[in-house]
């Protein structure tokens, strides 16, 4: 299916199941996420395999890490599912993994009304900038045992982060979680995580910012502000 976002047409691959509690969005279309996909059906939710960059833009590096673009489509996906009967009324949640993890964070932080959880496996989570500090969608940080760097990059984010969060460490995994076993436990906390919260209410009078960025905007993170170094120590835990 053709999905209608910032200019652009995605190619998506969209499963509901009968009865799903809720729609997971997957932010890359590759085997592991296909992998993760199925696992997640089996639950009971529905599943969107996308490819936010066209295959000319995943061939240059700059693009891959350009987190405002493949952002901004996350948003013109998500307002495109809004459209859609049958859709429109399903709670939705986001995984994403490396560059792409750190573009949902600023997509569920833009749009949080229409994002009410979001995994985030091996995640770049500093590139969210500030955005990490205006999440209001629990977010689940899954890292591989065997990749110190990438953990520590999780954990500080986590502690920037005013929504619910946690980190869940898979025993014995790199980065890439090459092992199906490992990429079995993340499929297992990911169902976990969004079975539990795709059921919560959605926030409400969320600040909404639109994709489709004006011209003179130089940018969608300029949007957020900077985060603080650490949780505000009086903050309501959920």
């Amino acid at each position: 299916m053709w999905i209608q976002t910032a200019g652009i047409r995605l190619d998506g691959d969209l499963t509901i199941p009968p009865a799903a509690p809720g729609l997971v969005v997957l932010t890359q279309d590759n085997p592991r996420d296909r992998a993760i996909a199925a696992l997640l059906r089996e639950r009971g939710l529905g599943t969107l395999l996308i490819e936010p960059l066209t295959p000319d833009e995943q061939a240059v590096e700059a693009r891959r890490f350009d987190i405002d673009l493949v952002a901004d489509r996350l948003i013109g996906t998500l307002r495109w599912l809004r459209a859609q009967p049958g859709i429109m009324e399903l709670p939705i949640g986001l995984f994403g993994s490396g560059v792409n993890a750190a573009a949902a964070m600023v997509a569920a932080a833009a749009r949080p009304g229409d994002v009410q959880a979001v995994v985030a496996r091996g995640a770049r989570a500093d590139l969210a900038g500030g955005a990490l500090a205006q999440l209001q969608a629990p977010t689940l940080l899954i890292v591989g045992e065997l990749d110190p760097k990438l953990r520590a990059l999780n954990e500080e984010a986590e502690q920037v982060m005013r929504a619910h969060g946690d980190v869940c460490v898979i025993p014995g995994a790199d980065r890439y979680f090459s092992d199906p076993q490992a990429l079995e436990q993340v499929a297992v906390a990911a169902g976990e995580w969004f079975t539990r919260h795709l059921s919560a209410p959605v926030p409400s009078h969320a600040k909404v910012i639109d994709s489709a960025l004006p011209v003179e905007q130089t940018g969608l993170l300029d949007a957020f502000m900077p985060p603080s170094p650490t949780k505000d120590k009086d903050r309501e835990e959920l």
